[in-house]
């Protein structure tokens, strides 16, 4: 197992993918993880999705 927190399984998908997945399809609480880890520097080439105007 690694020690990779972004690695954890989500039912056969690691959540490295599906958070990304959720946060573009807008599902707010993957947003607000996905930020977490951006600032705690596990996802450093993340960028926000722009929001629809």
């Amino acid at each position: 197992m690694s020690n990779d927190p972004l690695s954890i399984d989500c039912g056969g998908d690691c959540w490295g993918c599906v958070g990304e997945m959720e946060v573009n399809m807008g599902h707010e609480p993957s947003l607000e993880k996905v930020r977490q880890e951006f600032e705690l520097g596990l996802r450093p080439g993340w960028v926000e999705p722009k929001r629809p105007a």
